[in-house]
């Protein structure tokens, strides 16, 4: 009996607290929708967030839901990027590992990443990506992050083969630096400073897009197209297929192309007059 009577004291207490808890969450939850309406600017967002906090989760809006579809079919369409983990003590050479949690074709991945199939490859040019586009030196220890970041900007870049692989490393070394060096320029005191850091900082962003348009021509095999959509023959007038060439007369391809025919101007019929009561205007022909 005495422990019954303990049991429903207990339950009472906790019964007590359960609704002061609630009550106390109401309250703030009050205060907190007052105070949104008159704290302006940042204050009102945390007021706001403070009052979301203590609400049950809300569900996702369809953007929301689009966005975490879009983001699965993209995970589920390709691999993702490698990771490793780092172990550096300067000035000892940095040892390189697969990170912890990684699927058994890691190291496969890896080796796409740079677009080869030789880890020799793969190791020389990761060597080559630390020492240009990570932060760390022999006396400075390298970063897993920043290592990785690397390792997922080749994965982003996906080439194909040791050429593209290269291009790719030369990239993201070249987009470290630039950042690099905007970020100077930002905390740049005297004019001489902005000139200097400026100036690095759009050749190497030139550099960058050059790079891009390098890779975009290797991929193509230098291939180029060249489409025709509209052609306007004038009354006297000639279109010329194939190249013309200024100097000692006009040159065409066509000599040397039998297949391909110039379109010319041929007198034809009169053409018809909006007008009924006037007569059809006919096209001369180029003689006189």
């Amino acid at each position: 009996m005495l422990k019954f009577v303990a049991d429903v004291g207990y339950v009472n207490t906790m019964d007590a607290r359960t609704a002061a808890g609630k009550q106390q969450r109401v309250l703030r939850r009050a205060s907190a929708g007052s105070v949104c309406a008159t704290m302006p600017g940042r204050d009102s967002r945390q007021a706001e967030q403070l009052q979301k906090a203590d609400e049950p989760g809300q569900p996702l809006t369809g953007a929301e839901k689009k966005l975490v579809v879009e983001l699965r079919a993209r995970m589920d369409t390709r691999h993702r990027a490698p990771r490793v983990k780092l172990n550096h003590r300067p000035p000892k050479p940095v040892d390189i590992a697969t990170a912890d949690g990684e699927p058994q074709t890691s190291e496969v991945a890896r080796l796409a990443a740079f677009g080869t199939t030789s880890s020799d490859f793969y190791s020389r040019t990761l060597q080559e990506l630390l020492e240009a586009g990570c932060r760390g030196t022999q006396s400075q220890p390298f970063t897993e992050v920043d290592v990785n970041g690397a390792l997922a900007a080749m994965h982003g870049i996906a080439p194909r083969d040791e050429i593209e692989g290269m291009l790719a490393a030369q990239m993201v070394a070249v987009h470290s630096a630039a950042m690099r060096s905007l970020r100077q320029l930002k905390s740049s005191e005297t004019i001489m400073q902005q000139d200097s850091n400026g100036n690095l900082a759009v050749k190497l962003l030139r550099a960058y897009t050059m790079q891009m348009e390098a890779l975009q021509r290797y991929r193509g095999k230098g291939e180029q197209k060249m489409t025709v959509e509209h052609v306007h023959v004038y009354p006297g007038g000639q279109a010329i297929v194939g190249a013309v060439h200024q100097g000692g007369g006009a040159r065409t391809k066509t000599e040397e192309q039998p297949h391909a025919q110039a379109i010319t101007h041929e007198p034809g019929a009169a053409l018809p007059c909006p007008d009924p009561q006037r007569e059809a205007v006919p096209i001369t022909g180029g003689e006189g």
